[in-house]
């Protein structure tokens, strides 16, 4: 039987099919990592671009969640060189003048990571102005957006 998860925000959570799990996301990022041949799959929740200065979660920070992932996911029986990425959020929740482009940010900076540990960025769902939901499923590596309001689409 399979069992659907939430992570909040600064949240880190790898499961298995036929597990899948879920965020809900506004100008944080959602970082997906799947190996589909494993079936396994990660889940992030970043909420700023980087860590320096801080000390706090791994999972709050796209500099130190991404290593953390990849290590929790190959940890679980995942392959680094299949493994691959699919993001969702980075809204301008306030506009850009109010958030000072967090979003945007925050996309950049976990780009610049998965590109730092060679794992391609498959599918993203990034941007706009509206909170998403997000969903993983590492059976078949299918991330689910919705937009708050709107149909749910599958990256």
């Amino acid at each position: 039987m399979s069992e659907m998860h939430h992570i909040g925000i600064a949240g880190m959570l790898v499961v298995k099919s036929p597990d899948r799990v879920r965020t809900t996301l506004g100008s944080c990022i959602g970082i997906a990592l799947c190996d589909r041949v494993a079936k396994v799959g990660a889940l992030g929740h970043v909420m700023l671009p980087s860590s320096q200065g801080c000390k706090g979660d791994k999972g709050k920070f796209a500099d130190t969640a991404v290593d953390a992932l990849v290590d929790d996911i190959v940890k679980n029986g995942a392959v680094r060189g299949r493994l691959t990425a699919k993001l969702a959020g980075g809204a301008s929740m306030f506009g850009p003048t109010l958030d000072n482009g967090l979003g945007e940010r925050n996309v950049q900076a976990v780009r610049e990571k998965l590109a730092a540990h060679a794992i391609r960025v498959a599918a993203d769902h990034v941007g706009g102005q509206k909170g998403r939901k997000m969903m993983l499923d590492p059976g078949n590596g299918e991330v689910v957006v919705q937009i708050i309001g709107e149909e749910p689409i599958v990256i």
